[in-house]
């Protein structure tokens, strides 16, 4: 299970908000993927990044798909996605206009919930990465953070590969910082900013 936190990557998460869903606003359905999250934490901080960005009609039209493998974990992964309750130290990193809007005290002071509303935009499965075959299709923007660089080389380009098949035209997709595109795909993708971990599908 790879690590995550609320809001980790302030820069990429920074290029989503600014780049891809103003982009994505006005199609008639937007698909997330979320590959490799963990116990919730990114899937649910892209669906307040776009929460904050899209009225509630628009919101409609979201979909964000969360998924993770590891077979020993999923059972406590699959109960804290669902339960959306997270430590005070775990919604550190969230600014406070997100804190006091989309999360929730509970009976333990020290104990949060994730509002229904954002709940409600992420849907959960195992998916392992390395079957090479996506769950699904037609995704307008996939999230995966420190994923790859637990995979051989061979390995990450097989699942690139994968990422731009289920992307649609123009899809975008949003990796860390230190993860480079390999030499095979860089016509695949294009950067759209220096240094910053967020790519566009190319026409094939």
């Amino acid at each position: 299970m790879a690590y995550t936190s609320f809001f980790r990557d302030a820069d990429a998460l920074r290029a989503i908000g600014d780049v891809a869903i103003p982009d994505l606003a006005h199609r008639r359905e937007i698909k997330v993927w979320d590959a490799g999250c963990a116990t919730g934490e990114e899937p649910y901080t892209v669906a307040i990044l776009f929460a904050s960005r899209l009225g509630p009609f628009m919101l409609r039209n979201l979909d964000i798909l969360a998924t993770d493998h590891e077979e020993s974990s999923f059972p406590q992964f699959a109960q804290r996605i669902r339960d959306a309750r997270y430590s005070r130290q775990d919604i550190f990193w969230v600014p406070q206009e997100f804190r006091s809007l989309y999360f929730l005290p509970t009976d333990d002071p020290e104990t949060f919930q994730v509002a229904q509303e954002i709940r409600d935009l992420v849907r959960f499965r195992k998916h392992d990465l390395l079957t090479m075959v996506a769950p699904e299709s037609g995704h307008s923007l996939i999230v995966c953070k420190n994923v790859l660089m637990h995979f051989s080389p061979e390995e990450q380009e097989g699942v690139l590969e994968m990422y731009y098949d289920s992307l649609v035209p123009g899809g975008y997709l949003a990796l860390d910082g230190n993860q480079a595109m390999p030499k095979a795909l860089a016509s695949h993708f294009r950067r759209l900013e220096p240094r910053i971990p967020l790519f566009q599908k190319m026409p094939g």
